[in-house]
């Protein structure tokens, strides 16, 4: 049967089975006329482009033989990270003009901008920009992108919170901002929401903020964020406990207040390990947050490996119960993450989150650490591994810590919403006896190479030697 005979839903099976394998799908493009589309649109569906590709790209957009405009591209990301030899230091980094230069490209005959050529765009990402490097048009030009959602950004840096206002008015229909890094150079002017002569009017839209790496120099940001009435999802992580600031603590609590019942996830992350805490009172910040405005949240994650904040934290949840005239249980989710490692009085939890707050409550996620080596994946092919062998001692020991963790929460358990996720850490220098002697996490700061659910979801795979040393 030759190609144009195929059934459109069946050619666009074969070309989605092979989304992500791109060689196979440049083949495809060559197979029939048919097949061209559907492999442009996978090929080209996200671009990312480092400053020494610009001149590249631009001709690819001004070649009268170029498909481009027609492969929807979703995504568009630019960087200027990359350390260019022969470039200019004054052209490097914070000040290279790529960005400048394509959002103020026009093609030969003047009638396409970049906006044209990526006229479906969803998702732009701006890595490594300094906003001082743009013109006035560029930053005007941005308007363009009409059907943008998503904007990401990862160390920007703005003069003053005027150019990052100007940025998000630039997208009425944004929906997603992720931020990482990235700060205003001049402090002074920053708004304040109880000032009407500087608010900032947010995209009406704007329902989910992740701040990841917030610092000091994050406040300000957080600031000019305010107010938020649309927001839905709020993330925040910090690399240092010492990170997680008072002010920054203050900042976030604001922001989350200005939501009010929109709010309905909350997740926080501190990427260090609990042993490098040193003397952090993470409660005092966290007592900044005040959830008693939000009072529809539905989803609450926390990833902080350290002791105090856990108690205090839901105990002020409950506080939304008692100062709300008609409050009606919304919490669904509880992740806290670190939880079996924790050294906190279980009984008190396992009492406390029987309160009328938590009744709707159906998860409560963590995760179960345990060790497995080569003796654990006898018999499995290859050199990664996704678990350890069913029956082999590692499966034993985390059956046992799943066991052994569920009996601290009896009241959570006989509710049926204890949802432990596994987690196995290579590691063959323990004998399975001093495995056994580790507590119920064995985290020990090691990165844990295979990470499953309860269901099977396998997130991550251990690459093993034959030695069984892990392989670099």
């Amino acid at each position: 049967m030759s190609s144009y005979e195929l059934p459109s839903e069946l050619i666009s099976m074969i070309i989605d089975h092979l989304h992500d394998d791109k060689p196979t799908l440049k083949t495809c493009a060559l197979v029939s006329r048919d097949w061209v589309a559907p492999s442009r649109f996978h090929l080209l569906h996200s671009i990312h482009l480092y400053q020494n590709g610009v001149d590249e790209f631009l001709s690819l957009c001004d070649s009268p033989l170029s498909t481009i405009q027609y492969a929807s591209t979703h995504s568009f990301q630019v960087s200027t990270n990359l350390c260019v030899f022969g470039m200019p230091e004054d052209q490097q980094y914070y000040h290279s003009p790529a960005l400048d230069r394509l959002l103020t490209w026009r093609s030969s005959d003047g009638q396409r901008a970049l906006a044209a050529v990526l006229s479906r765009l969803r998702i732009l990402a701006l890595d490594w920009i300094g906003w001082w490097t743009l013109s006035q048009s560029a930053k005007e030009n941005l308007a363009e992108f009409e059907f943008l959602r998503e904007l990401r950004t990862w160390n920007v840096e703005f003069e003053s919170w005027v150019q990052f206002s100007a940025l998000l008015g630039s997208f009425p229909k944004l929906e997603v901002l992720t931020m990482s890094g990235g700060h205003f150079r001049r402090r002074e002017g920053t708004s304040n929401a109880e000032d009407p002569g500087v608010a900032i009017a947010l995209p009406p839209r704007l329902h989910t903020i992740s701040m990841e790496d917030l610092d000091d120099r994050s406040i300000a940001v957080i600031d000019a964020l305010l107010p938020c009435h649309s927001l839905r999802i709020f993330h925040f992580h910090v690399i240092q406990f010492s990170d997680f600031g008072f002010a920054c603590g203050a900042a976030i609590g604001k922001l989350l207040a200005s939501a009010g019942p929109s709010l309905e996830v909350f997740s926080a992350r501190v990427q260090a390990a609990g042993s490098l805490i040193g003397g952090i009172d993470m409660n005092a910040r966290f007592q900044l947050i005040d959830f008693t405005k939000n009072t529809r949240l539905q989803r609450i994650s926390l990833d902080i490996e350290e002791d105090e904040h856990v108690l205090p934290f839901l105990q002020r949840l409950t506080n939304t119960a008692i100062d709300s005239k008609s409050f009606t249980p919304t919490l669904q989710l509880l992740e806290i993450k670190h939880l079996p490692t924790l050294s906190i009085k279980w009984e008190a939890l396992d009492v406390l989150l029987q309160h009328p707050y938590f009744s709707a409550l159906s998860e409560l996620k963590y995760t179960v650490v345990t060790f497995f080596g080569k003796m654990d994946v006898v018999g499995q092919p290859g050199y990664w591994f996704e678990k350890a062998n069913e029956g082999s001692d590692a499966h034993k020991t985390m059956l046992r810590k799943v066991e052994e963790f569920g009996a601290r929460l009896p009241l959570c358990r006989a509710r049926g919403i204890l949802r432990p996720e596994e987690c196995y850490y290579w590691w063959d220098r323990f004998s399975r006896d001093d495995d056994s002697d580790r507590g119920t996490n064995d985290d020990a700061g090691h990165t844990p190479f295979t990470e499953r659910s309860s269901e099977g979801d396998f997130r991550g795979f251990a690459n093993v030697a034959n030695n069984g040393q892990l392989e670099s």
